[in-house]
């Protein structure tokens, strides 16, 4: 009787214990995604900034990935050095470091950056 015991409690520990272990993987992975996600938000914005003249400040309301075409979307309320504000959505693609297209609410903020070619 004592050897099922302790064969019973062995296989219960084990299964415990390879419990927290999976758990504890989860998370894991879970935090990488995030630090990833938060990675190519500020890449996206960079590029963002690169695209836009007079930006003052960029608050980004939603980032998410779209799976099924590995492009990024995102809501953001961009601000012009004048104090003017604008809510719009853009996609971004991380591989091409490029905007994917963004919606134009108003001309006014959302100036293009003039492209200057060094002679």
């Amino acid at each position: 009787m004592p050897r099922k015991i302790r064969k019973l409690s062995l296989a219960i520990l084990m299964i415990i214990t390879l419990g927290i272990g999976g758990k504890v993987y989860m998370d894991k992975r879970e935090a990488q995604k995030q630090q990833d996600l938060l990675a190519v938000e500020k890449q996206s914005v960079k590029v963002l900034k690169n695209t836009f003249a007079d930006i003052k400040e960029v608050k980004v309301e939603q980032f998410e990935k779209n799976d099924i075409t590995g492009s990024y979307g995102a809501l953001v309320t961009m601000t012009n050095t004048k104090g003017n504000s604008v809510y719009f959505d853009y996609s971004f693609w991380k591989e091409r470091n490029e905007l994917g297209g963004y919606s134009v609410e108003n001309r006014e903020v959302q100036k293009k950056e003039e492209i200057r070619l060094l002679k």
